[in-house]
């Protein structure tokens, strides 16, 4: 199990995507997100809980102002602490997209589609 928590400012997610072997869930803690799995989108708030399985394509989105934090959870852990590490070191910065691409698959998932997208109020 890998569990980290996040500490979000800016508005935004990471690509849709999806875990070959990777159960993921998120527990909001502070602020309100956007989470999608699969074809529902939960408007996620302070002590929710959202669960996406595996293979199931998903993404999530920080959304407005101030500072959010949501948990997230990767169930086995698999390779995601190695990439997220990765990550963090800065090894990603000068890819290019295929090369993004060929490091999620080696950790264990890939992009299916572009990050969430929502409406600013």
């Amino acid at each position: 199990m890998f569990v980290f928590e996040s500490t979000r400012v800016k508005e935004g997610g990471p690509i849709l995507h999806t875990h070959y072997d990777t159960d993921e869930w998120w527990y909001v803690l502070q602020g309100e997100f956007l989470i999608k799995v699969g074809e529902t989108t939960y408007n996620a708030k302070a002590g929710d809980l959202v669960y996406g399985p595996r293979m199931v394509p998903h993404t999530f989105a920080k959304v407005g102002k101030g500072e959010a934090r949501v948990m997230i959870t990767h169930q086995p852990a698999g390779k995601m602490e190695e990439y997220f590490r990765k990550l963090s070191e800065g090894v990603a910065r000068n890819m290019t997209e295929e090369e993004r691409n060929d490091l999620r698959k080696a950790h264990g998932f890939e992009k299916v589609g572009p990050p969430i997208t929502y409406l600013k109020q």
